[in-house]
């Protein structure tokens, strides 16, 4: 299987904006994951390489 992921930036009801991954399973169905800032860098660095 293969899924379609991209970083997003939103606001939590908190008022304080995050970063996720947020992924395209399949039609509509969409899954946040929730990243710290290292494992966002990683998957940056990874996206330039190809």
């Amino acid at each position: 299987m293969t899924f379609k992921g991209e970083i997003v930036e939103r606001v939590s009801k908190n008022g304080k904006p995050y970063k996720a991954l947020e992924l395209t399973l399949y039609g509509n169905v969409k899954k946040l994951v929730f990243l710290n800032d290292a494992e966002i860098e990683l998957l940056k660095m990874n996206n330039i390489s190809k």
